[in-house]
């Protein structure tokens, strides 16, 4: 069974491209890097959560894998505002809005996708 995080990141990739190509056609370079930034913000971190939290897997390590949940919380949060920090103090040519747009179109991409990589809905 593949890992349930690198179907999140292949999923996140190609929505970096599209975002890339999107911003591309739409303002030009300029907002294509940005847009590209955002995403990329957004994928590292979750990219680190995915593995720290699926490391384990089973029943009878469900208390490790709660563990797990809160510190890769954790990670992925501090990781979010460092890889933020960096951003906004060294590349002064990005767009805001584009890199923000990035961000936010990756992320609930990746929210929305999990529950259908995990076996989608249940029927009661």
């Amino acid at each position: 069974m593949r890992h349930p995080a690198v179907a999140v990141l292949v999923i996140q990739t190609a929505i970096l491209v599209a975002v890339f190509i999107t911003g591309y056609l739409s303002d030009g370079f300029r907002v294509a890097v940005s847009t590209v930034v955002g995403s990329c913000v957004a994928i590292i971190p979750q990219g680190l959560f995915g593995f720290w939290v699926f490391r384990k897997r089973g029943a009878r390590n469900a208390r490790l894998i709660a563990q797990n949940l809160f510190i890769g919380e954790g990670l992925k949060l501090g990781v979010t505002a460092i890889l933020f920090a960096l951003v906004w103090t060294n590349f002064n040519q990005l767009v805001t809005f584009a890199v923000f747009a990035g961000f936010v179109v990756t992320v609930l991409v990746g929210q929305l996708s999990l529950p259908l990589l995990l076996g989608g809905t249940r029927k009661y």
